[in-house]
C-alpha cells in the first residue's frame, strides 16, 4: 500500500511540474499585447477595408484592366507567404490580390467563431468591397484550399479556376481535450515553432526576413492565438469535401500542387482531392515539403503561371 501511495503521489507531482512547464511556455510565447486600432493600421504596409466582421488587411497590384489572381493563405502564416508567387505573377502581368484572413496578419480578430462562412463571407465582400466583379482565379495554401473551393462552390460564377497547394481536403479533427487546453497548448508549442522555419535554405533573405517581421507583428495582436485555436477546433473539422464536389459538378477547373515530403497535410491526402475536384493537372514536387511554391520556384511557380495563362487567354 505504501509503494502505492507513493507512486499515486509522484504521478500527482509529475503532473503538475508538466502542467507548469507549458503554463510557463505558454506565459513566455504568448505576447499579444497590442490592440489592433486605427494606430496600428496606419503603421502597417498594404491597405484596409471594412467588411461585415471587422477591417481586412490586403495588398492589390497589378494593371486594373488585366485578369484578376486571388491568393488565400493557409493556417498561421499571412499573406507574406505567397511572397514568390505573388512576384511571378505580377511580373507576368497580372492583377494579385493578396489578403490576410481573419485573425492573422492585420486583419481584424472577431470574437466569433472561425468557420468556413465566415471565411467565404470575408472573400465574398472583399471582392465586392474592391469592385472586382469578373471571374477571377483563386489559390488557396493548405488551410486556404477549402476557403477556396467552398466559395468556388457556391459562387462559380465568379471563378475561372482554382489553384491548390497541400490543401486541407479531410476533416482534421481536435484533440480530445476543451478548446480552452487546446488554446494554451497552441501558444505554448505550436506559435512559437513556426518561426524556426523562417530559417530554411530555400528561402530567399528577402522573402525570410518578409516572413519574420510579418509573423512577428501578428503574435503581438490581442487574439491571434485564440483565432488559430478557433479555426483548429471549428474550421479544420468541418467536413469540406462536398465543396470540393460541387466545384466538379459546376465544371470549375482544378490544379493541384503537392510536395512528396509533406509532413503537415501528407502527399497521400491527394488522391482524395483527385477524387472529389475536376482536377486538370496536377504536379509532384518531388521530395518538397508544405510550401512547394517556396522549395521550388521555379517548377511550382512556373507550371502554376502557365495553368492559369491557359485560364484567362481561352
Amino acid at each position: 500500500m505504501k509503494v502505492l501511495k507513493w507512486f499515486g503521489f509522484g504521478l500527482v507531482l509529475l503532473l503538475l511540474l508538466i502542467f507548469a512547464y507549458v503554463f510557463f511556455s505558454y506565459k513566455i510565447n504568448v505576447n499579444e499585447h497590442l490592440r489592433l486600432n486605427d494606430e496600428v493600421r496606419a503603421n502597417a504596409p498594404g491597405a484596409f477595408i471594412e467588411l461585415t466582421d471587422g477591417y481586412t488587411h490586403y495588398q492589390l497590384t497589378g494593371p486594373d484592366t488585366a485578369p484578376t489572381v486571388v491568393l488565400v493563405h493557409g493556417f498561421s502564416i499571412p499573406m507574406e507567404i505567397w511572397g514568390t508567387t505573388h512576384r511571378r505573377l505580377q511580373n507576368a502581368g497580372y492583377r494579385v490580390l493578396r489578403y490576410d484572413l481573419f485573425g492573422r496578419g492585420y486583419s481584424d480578430r472577431p470574437r466569433t467563431q472561425y468557420t468556413g462562412e465566415v471565411f467565404e463571407r470575408q472573400l465574398l465582400e472583399l471582392l465586392d468591397g474592391l469592385n472586382i466583379e469578373g471571374p477571377v482565379v483563386l489559390a488557396g495554401l493548405s488551410m486556404g484550399g477549402p476557403i477556396v473551393m467552398r466559395f468556388a462552390a457556391n459562387h462559380s460564377h465568379r471563378v475561372l479556376g482554382t489553384v491548390l497547394i497541400a490543401p486541407l481536403h479531410q476533416p482534421l479533427q481536435p484533440p480530445p481535450m476543451p478548446e480552452r487546453i487546446g488554446h494554451i497548448m497552441l501558444g505554448a508549442f505550436y506559435v512559437p515553432s513556426i518561426q524556426q522555419s523562417f530559417a530554411a535554405p530555400y528561402l530567399t533573405a528577402e522573402d525570410a526576413q518578409a516572413l519574420q517581421t510579418a509573423y512577428s507583428a501578428q503574435k503581438e495582436i490581442r487574439g491571434f492565438t485564440q483565432a488559430l485555436t478557433s479555426s483548429f477546433y471549428a474550421f479544420s473539422a468541418q467536413d469540406h469535401r462536398e465543396y470540393y464536389r460541387q466545384t466538379r459538378e459546376y465544371g470549375v477547373p482544378t490544379m493541384l500542387v503537392w510536395g512528396t515530403h509533406d509532413n503537415v497535410v501528407p502527399y497521400s491526402h491527394a488522391e482524395g482531392v483527385q477524387n472529389d475536384a475536376l482536377v486538370v493537372h496536377m504536379v509532384t514536387a518531388e521530395g518538397a515539403g508544405h510550401t512547394p511554391h517556396l522549395e521550388q520556384p521555379e517548377l511550382v511557380n512556373g507550371y502554376i503561371l502557365a495553368f492559369i495563362q491557359d485560364l484567362t487567354l481561352e
